[in-house]
């Protein structure tokens, strides 16, 4: 289940609920205030945990992988077109 903020409008305490999106809480747990909590904008952060494939490195390696089957055909068609002349 997700995360949620909510500060209390009235103690201005910060608390944190784990609850589906169609959930929502009113009721303060701090102060016991009734419907004074208000829900904070999502905060979210990114997994840096896979930093060894960069996308730029993905990329170079497609064009440098492509460049070498290129290269390949352009010397089969080479090839090709010097035996047929003979």
């Amino acid at each position: 289940m997700p995360k949620y903020s909510y500060r209390c409008s009235r103690c201005d305490e910060e608390t944190y609920f784990y609850h589906s999106v169609s959930d929502k809480k009113e009721d303060c747990p701090s102060c016991n205030e009734t419907k004074s909590l208000k829900k904070l904008p999502s905060r979210f952060s990114l997994s840096t945990q896979d930093r060894e494939n960069k996308v730029g490195d993905i990329v170079k390696k497609s064009i440098d992988e492509f460049s070498a089957d290129l290269n390949e055909e352009k010397e089969k068609l080479k090839n090709e077109l010097w035996n047929e002349n003979d």
